[in-house]
């Protein structure tokens, strides 16, 4: 494959992991913070509890790495799937302290699934484009 061809196709992979996790980063932040106003308005505000950590911290982290994988590629490729991992398994960790007891959540493998889709593209836009050099 000459270099022409990688550079293009490292931009293409690049561009879609973008676009997957501006949207996916809008999505879980708006559904984070609807759900922080939601419950304000039902409880008022009590400060953060260890209970929304479980929430809150992943999502974060997941959003941070996405922020992260806008200049540095293949650390925040790296950083995404880490966050991926975080985010689906959270619900299930959460129901270990404050549940009856272990339930896993598969949902929630699906739900970040995007996230893991945007940190692959990135390292292999990161791939492409040092192959091409």
């Amino acid at each position: 494959m000459d270099d022409n061809r990688r550079l293009r196709r490292a931009r293409g992979f690049r561009l879609t992991a973008r676009i997957i996790g501006i949207f996916v980063a809008v999505f879980f932040l708006a559904m984070l913070i609807g759900e922080g106003v939601a419950s304000m308005r039902e409880e008022g505000f009590r400060g953060i509890t260890t209970e929304s950590l479980y929430a809150l911290v992943p999502i974060l982290l997941a959003v941070a790495a996405f922020i992260v994988a806008w200049w540095r590629e293949r650390v925040g490729g790296i950083l995404l799937i880490v966050a991926y991992m975080v985010l689906s398994l959270a619900p299930s960790v959460h129901s270990i302290y404050f549940g009856k007891g272990f339930q896993f959540y598969a949902g929630m493998w699906f739900f970040a699934l995007p996230f893991l889709v945007a940190g692959i593209f990135f390292i292999i836009a990161h791939q492409q484009s040092r192959q091409s050099s």
